[in-house]
């Protein structure tokens, strides 16, 4: 189960489980309800995430086109999901810590 929090204008993403390509339409619509107006910088904490697919990689993109990619971090990735991130070069254009 995802949670969102927001405070102020930061909205931190606390995501969880298996993030594939049957769910990331469903996890798509949650973050856009998340991302009102205000909202000008957004975390995603991947901690309990085990799995990402390639479709996960597009929903970042598109935050990082929303809030700038100075206004945006991935925190707690665990060792395969970093490999995706890795493999798409994502490593070099966003903050992942």
């Amino acid at each position: 189960m995802n949670k969102y929090e927001r405070n102020g204008k930061l909205l931190t993403c606390i995501l969880s489980g298996k993030i594939d390509t049957l769910n990331t339409s469903v996890l798509e619509n949650e973050i856009n309800e998340n991302m009102i107006e205000d909202i000008t910088s957004v975390v995603i904490d991947m901690q309990e995430v085990d799995y990402i697919s390639s479709s996960f990689l597009r929903i970042v993109i598109k935050i990082v086109k929303a809030v700038s990619k100075e206004n945006f971090v991935i925190k707690n990735v665990n060792p395969s999901v970093m490999k995706v991130f890795k493999i798409a070069n994502l490593t070099e254009i966003i903050n992942i810590g």
